[in-house]
């Protein structure tokens, strides 16, 4: 029994000498795996140093020796990952044909990689911006105000980031560098924060993340901006299911004595595909306590706006936005064939019709000696299968809207203030409370209020 103890002591001994080298020849395999696929896409990784054996530590330099190649790796995968955007990354390769390489060619990273050998916990990656283009760098080489500034910032290493992976090599966290650096600039100073910065990802069967920033501003004696609690999370599968959360806990813009302040904005959307094969969206949008102060002063309490639609065709959208994105960035070379690609894969969306709901509701208007206590909307649309076409308006046929519109009392004799003629509607109004309430419908291109018809 006292041998077999002693055996299997020995073998764990030395299970943990061997694997330190087991685990250090696995990363240095999928360092040299990296390093020819970086090669292929024009960017040179080189290890300047090596040492440790527990544990590891690996300097390196990442290089852009060809700006064209590594143009068109990032572009080619990210067309493949949205086909809807193949359009736009072919025609943003043409334009930048002649300026990408004397903008990146010659730019150099530096870092670090530590992980342990031992305990198998995930790599720690350091990475610097250590020098821009060649070419870049050479219209520096003078001593002007703005060549100290490139210097200084690349000197400082003020854009370094703190980069985790998984199990899997794959980054699961980036954490860039506090930055709070003081500018001269004609003898002005302008202080620049960007704090908390950091993007955890999960990438299993969709990506997965979150992307936080803390206080961001920028000051000068006449001039300032500033943003605090910003947040990005989001949920990406495909191009035809994902989804995304914005919200920003304050923001404050100030020039001279024009003044910009909100408390809260957020934004949401989502995209996706039913069983049918038929495509859907959702937006919403949210601002509170905005306040703007220049010649005159506006403030709002709250806006909330709420969309969806559903019906949509997916190839005929992804159709539409292709030639859409090649005309509206290619207006130099604009085609008839385009055009009328474009008009006919508009045509298809309208005809094949869609199903659409909308709510707005805004709160505390006030705008100088005016003001608005509340007004609410809400739509139900349908834009019926038709086969008209775009050259005239029969399709206002086929369109159907519904919905109610509440307004405060008060608020409709502001309204009659600005326009006298807005008082027919007053009439139609039913009261409810300190409301009136329109019901109102769209059909067979007329409108009508609480069963009236409006002409």
């Amino acid at each position: 029994m006292k041998k077999i103890a002693l055996y299997i002591i020995g073998l764990l001994i030395i299970g943990i000498s061997v694997m330190p080298l087991v685990v250090k020849k696995q990363v240095a395999s999928v360092i040299d795996n990296e390093k020819n696929t970086l090669q292929e896409s024009g960017v040179e990784l080189s290890i300047t140093k090596e040492e440790g054996y527990i544990s590891s530590h690996r300097e390196f330099e990442l290089k852009i020796t060809n700006g064209k190649k590594f143009r068109d790796f990032i572009f080619n995968r990210f067309a493949q990952n949205n086909p809807n955007y193949k359009g736009l990354t072919e025609i943003l390769q043409k334009q930048s044909e002649t300026d990408i390489r004397p903008a990146l060619d010659g730019t150099l990273f530096k870092g670090n990689i530590k992980n342990s050998n031992l305990l198998l916990s995930p790599p720690m990656i350091e990475l610097s911006l250590s020098k821009l283009s060649d070419e870049i760098m050479s219209s520096f080489n003078d001593s002007g105000e703005a060549a100290k500034l490139v210097h200084s910032v690349l000197d400082e290493k003020l854009f370094t980031f703190f980069i985790t992976l998984d199990s899997n090599q794959k980054v699961s966290q980036i954490i860039m560098q506090d930055i709070d650096k003081d500018i001269n600039e004609s003898g002005k100073t302008i202080n620049v924060k960007l704090k908390n910065h950091k993007l955890d990802v999960d990438v299993k069967e969709s990506l997965k993340g979150t992307y936080t920033l803390g206080k961001q501003s920028i000051k000068a004696d006449d001039f300032y901006i500033e943003m605090e609690g910003i947040s990005y999370s989001f949920d990406y599968l495909t191009q035809f299911e994902n989804s995304g959360n914005f919200s920003i806990d304050s923001f404050k813009l100030k020039e001279n004595n024009d003044l910009i302040k909100i408390g809260k904005i957020k934004l949401s959307n989502s995209v996706e595909t039913t069983n049918k094969g038929e495509l859907g969206g959702k937006l919403s949008y949210e601002i509170n306590d905005f306040y703007l102060k220049d010649k005159e002063s506006v403030e709002l309490d709250n806006l909330v706006f709420n969309f969806s639609i559903l019906g949509l065709n997916k190839d005929e959208v992804l159709t539409a936005n292709n030639y859409y994105s090649k005309l509206a960035f290619n207006q130099t070379n604009i085609s008839n064939a385009d055009v009328k690609a474009l008009t006919e894969s508009v045509q298809k969306i309208l005809n094949r019709g869609f199903k659409s709901d909308a709510k707005i509701s805004l709160n505390g208007l006030n705008i100088e000696n005016m003001s608005f206590k509340n007004l609410d909307l809400t739509m139900n649309a349908e834009l019926e299968k038709n086969d008209s076409t775009l050259d005239n308006f029969e399709i206002i046929n086929s369109f159907l809207a519904s919905g109610i519109i509440t307004v405060n009392k008060e608020d409709i004799n502001n309204l009659l203030k600005i326009n006298m003629q807005l008082g027919k509607f007053t009439k139609l109004g039913k009261e409810e409370g300190d409301n009136l309430r329109y019901d109102y419908e769209f059909k067979q291109g007329k409108l009508y209020l609480n069963g009236t018809e409006i002409k």
